[in-house]
């Protein structure tokens, strides 16, 4: 994959989803559970995180960022970033999947920018028998020389209260936030 450079939020932390980061990024996440008064969860989110960061490998992932001590705590709610590397197979084109996410999903270029195709999900999850919703921000960027074969997935991912209105001030800000980071994305000239 060719070099590329993006901004991350104010106080966030980017990792390689390399197995030595992993323990470093696990222990760190569980004493911020425990500081914010839920280190009982640890036991179920510790196993969770490992399933993760191996199933992320599986996918071609490669990035993973989070926010970090000195990150705002004005989020709607816990967040990641994970970059996966995507490519075309034989029975799913990288065409294929635009023409899915702008029917199913109505994703369209971030800010009228053709290099960067964004939309968004959202679902009911049940964490330790809470009901939550998460809302997943999706980011497509074809990766230069490929022919539209390969690209670089960012996924943006928070859980927030199931009934927070779609409109909700927090919400938007949420989103814009990361579409601005996202827009700052850009392959590196070697």
């Amino acid at each position: 994959m060719p070099p590329f450079r993006m901004l991350l939020p104010s106080g966030w932390l980017a990792f390689d989803l390399s197995e030595e980061n992993e323990d470093r990024v696990i222990s760190q996440g569980l004493a911020r559970l425990a500081a914010s008064g839920n280190g009982g969860m640890s036991a179920t989110i510790g196993p969770m995180l490992r399933d993760a960061f191996a199933s992320l490998r599986r996918q071609n992932g490669f990035a993973y960022a989070i926010p970090g001590e000195a990150a705002p705590t004005w989020a709607v709610g816990p967040a990641s970033i994970i970059g996966l590397k995507r490519a075309s197979t034989p029975e799913v084109t990288l065409d294929d999947v635009v023409m899915h996410v702008v029917a199913e999903f109505g994703a369209a270029p971030l800010g009228g920018d053709e290099r960067i195709l964004a939309w968004a999900e959202t679902r009911t999850v049940t964490v330790q028998g809470e009901q939550a919703r998460a809302l997943t921000l999706n980011y497509l960027i074809p990766i230069p020389g490929t022919r539209r074969t390969q690209a670089v997935q960012w996924t943006v991912t928070t859980a927030c209260a199931p009934d927070l209105p779609e409109d909700a001030p927090g919400l938007q800000q949420w989103k814009l936030l990361f579409d601005v980071h996202m827009a700052t994305f850009a392959w590196v000239q070697e």
